[in-house]
């Protein structure tokens, strides 16, 4: 009968070990499980960005301006080309009930001047040329700026570059409701313009 017993608890106590070591096993998965998430959002605005251009409603097309030789993605399947503008210096891009747009443009540098002067001149006063864009956020750095505020019931967003003695300028002007649309599409096109 001690014998018996002897053995039962030899028995058990491997049971338990065994057990032990599953459950750290299983804390070490959870660690590399946390990890893993940790990293997730990195990967998914990666994705993201791949599935903006493979999405159906995300159809993307190139806009190529030949006045000032500039290249623009827009999504066909939420903008629709309104046609270049009288000069033909850029074109106007709007929902389909022109509620919502995206402007592309460039401009020669008549006054000559630099990045930080265009700058100061399109936000003096704190709004972007005139008394209805408010400015709430702006930036410049190397031979870009970027503003973007409050215009009545509508959020604007302005990127402008500096390449040769020229001026290219992408402006959004979009309602709150269809902000997380518009901000990855100023990701996306703000990416590469004014190139081709």
């Amino acid at each position: 009968m001690r014998s018996f017993l002897v053995l039962f608890l030899l028995f058990s106590g491997a049971i338990l070990m065994s057990c032990e070591e599953t459950d750290t096993s299983h804390q070490e998965f959870q660690e590399v499980d946390v990890q893993d998430q940790e990293k997730e959002p990195e990967q998914s605005a990666t994705e993201d960005e791949d599935l903006l251009d493979e999405n159906a409603v995300m159809a993307w097309k190139s806009y190529h301006n030949q006045r000032f030789d500039f290249c623009v993605g827009y999504p066909t399947n939420f903008l629709k080309e309104m046609g270049e503008s009288e000069n033909q210096d850029g074109n106007t891009f709007s929902t389909a009930n022109e509620s919502s747009e995206m402007r592309a443009s460039g401009m020669y540098n008549a006054l000559e001047q630099s990045i930080s002067e265009a700058f100061d001149s399109a936000t003096e006063n704190g709004v972007y040329y005139d008394e209805e864009r408010v400015v709430t956020y702006k930036q410049q750095k190397g031979n870009w700026f970027v503003v973007s505020g409050r215009y009545y019931e509508s959020i604007f967003y302005v990127r402008t570059v500096l390449e040769g003695d020229n001026f290219y300028t992408l402006y959004f002007e979009y309602h709150s409701s269809e902000e997380e649309k518009f901000k990855e599409i100023i990701k996306h096109t703000t990416r590469d313009f004014p190139g081709c």
